[in-house]
């Protein structure tokens, strides 16, 4: 990946982070996203700078003044934008399919082969651009990628391994006995580069509709 490829990943990933937690520290945002304070600042002022990200001081106790950071009204319309290139991604892929891929599928069939033709394209694409030595940084460098077209995961790494906890996962669109979560699992794993297997639904937290363990 170039420079030019390594800085914007990592300021999707900050406003990734800002999308779902307000006020938000540079330590914290340092931390994770494994990157020293003195980068994130870096990142920050650019995103300041866009109008993208606003920080607000907070007072109390002693010491020195800590310093919250969030998204402003033009950070947060980034993200309906990305769901407008999935859109175009899908567009692509359903005119792309041959007639005798169309002849006899159902409604559900085809949603399902279109998914799986996205999939596939998006891991050619994006699994020579990750970074990362260990499971955990790849995972959150893919993570970073996908997020510009609307895949919404979270990195979380502790003492059992690193998981992938997704809100509202794209291909998961289909319903009862849908194999959406397939299509997601393929992709997952051709980007981090290792094994992928989905958690059951009682190991997810209340807030994320899928999640997967890694390695």
């Amino acid at each position: 990946m170039t420079m030019a490829g390594r800085l914007e990943s990592s300021r999707e990933a900050i406003l990734e982070i800002l999308r779902h937690r307000d006020g938000v520290s540079v330590d914290e945002l340092a931390h994770s996203l494994g990157l020293a304070g003195a980068t994130v600042r870096r990142h920050l002022d650019v995103l300041m700078r866009d109008g993208f990200v606003s920080v607000s001081q907070i007072r109390g106790g002693a010491g020195r003044p800590r310093y919250a950071f969030t998204l402003t009204e033009a950070g947060t319309e980034l993200f309906s934008q990305h769901y407008v290139r999935l859109t175009r991604r899908l567009l692509e892929e359903m005119m792309a399919l041959a007639p005798d891929e169309t002849a006899g599928r159902s409604g559900q069939q085809l949603a399902s082969l279109i998914f799986e033709k996205l999939a596939d394209r998006l891991g050619r694409e994006y699994a020579p651009r990750v970074e990362g030595a260990t499971v955990e940084e790849r995972a959150r460098s893919g993570v970073a990628m996908l997020a510009a077209d609307g895949f919404d995961y979270e990195v979380l790494a502790d003492a059992s391994g690193v998981r992938l906890l997704g809100r509202g996962c794209p291909c998961r669109r289909f319903g009862p006995g849908g194999d959406g979560c397939q299509h997601d699992q393929a992709l997952l794993e051709r980007i981090v580069g290792a094994p992928v297997t989905a958690l059951d639904r009682a190991e997810l937290p209340a807030d994320f509709a899928c999640g997967y363990r890694v390695g």
